[in-house]
């Protein structure tokens, strides 16, 4: 298994991510609130991830970069099979964390979120991420 984060499995440019904010669909998974769509394109990795942490959690930069690195960190060794699912189903999501909680996030409690979020994203928990939609807002 490779658990790294290469470049074309992050969100970059700002038109895609504009694109992203206007039109996707989001629920929310405290301390994540999840901003999703599906891409059209046949080609490219399944998922392709963007993550955010405000200044109003911490002012402090060094500080908002360990809870990024953390949740980067649970992200990569919890993608795998969530990775597989799409590819199965042949789908592509693009999705955008955006972190609401305290300054010194629980690392397990990180990763139980990010599984239940690559869940709700590829439907393997019973419910698809359209039905978190309705019920989490």
């Amino acid at each position: 298994m490779n658990n790294t984060l290469p470049k074309k499995e992050r969100l970059s440019g700002r038109s895609t991510i504009d694109r992203l904010f206007s039109g996707g669909k989001r629920f929310s998974v405290f301390p994540f609130r999840v901003i999703w769509a599906e891409r059209t394109e046949p080609a490219g990795p399944p998922f392709r991830i963007g993550i955010s942490v405000s200044k109003r959690i911490s002012k402090l930069a060094v500080e908002r970069n360990r809870i990024k690195r953390v949740i980067k960190d649970c992200y990569r060794t919890n993608k795998h099979s969530a990775s597989e699912t799409l590819t199965r189903q042949n789908k592509r999501i693009d999705f955008f964390l955006v972190y609401t909680g305290k300054i010194g996030p629980d690392t397990a409690e990180v990763r139980v979120k990010i599984i239940l979020i690559l869940k709700r994203l590829t439907g393997s928990n019973g419910s698809t991420a359209e039905q978190a939609d309705n019920t989490s807002n």
